[in-house]
Parts: C-alpha cells; sequence; structure tokens
C-alpha cells in the first residue's frame, strides 16, 4: 500500500490546515496524479494527488479536521497490473 500523506507546503507552523473535502470514496479506483483530498489553508485551497495508480483503500483523517505536514491521510493499494 501507498501512503497518502500531506506535503510540507512552506507555510508557516502555526498556519491551520484543514481537510475541506475527499474527492474520491474509499474503494474508488484512482490513477496516479488524480485529485484525492482538498485541502484548505486560509482561504486557499491545495489538492493531494493519488501517488499510485490502484484503489482508495482507506481514509485516516476525515473532513475538517486539522493536520500537518507528514500527517497520514490514508492510503492506496495498488493496482497489481
Amino acid at each position: 500500500m501507498t501512503p497518502i500523506t500531506v506535503p510540507d507546503l512552506g507555510i508557516p507552523a502555526d498556519e491551520p490546515i484543514q481537510i475541506s473535502c475527499w474527492l474520491v470514496r474509499r474503494g474508488e479506483a484512482v490513477v496516479t496524479g488524480d485529485r484525492l483530498v482538498e485541502l484548505l489553508i486560509g482561504e486557499i485551497t491545495f489538492d493531494i494527488p493519488a501517488p499510485a495508480t490502484g484503489k482508495l483503500a482507506d481514509i485516516r483523517v476525515h473532513v475538517d479536521q486539522a493536520v500537518l505536514p507528514g500527517t497520514l491521510l490514508g492510503h492506496v493499494l495498488e493496482s497489481a497490473d
């Protein structure tokens, strides 16, 4: 499984990062680069892309939760092809 994490966005440590919405549901197929989750930083949104092709295996952080860089958001179960 490939982890989905919050990247270092180069913002101040005291700037809150919040999960705005998941764009894919658990079990849905994804392709590397697909938009998976949207983060809200102030009034700016930032998309986290799929790190691998497969299915979204799990979601560890839900909408409106605060996160930090490096936070594990979920996993993509890579396809066997």
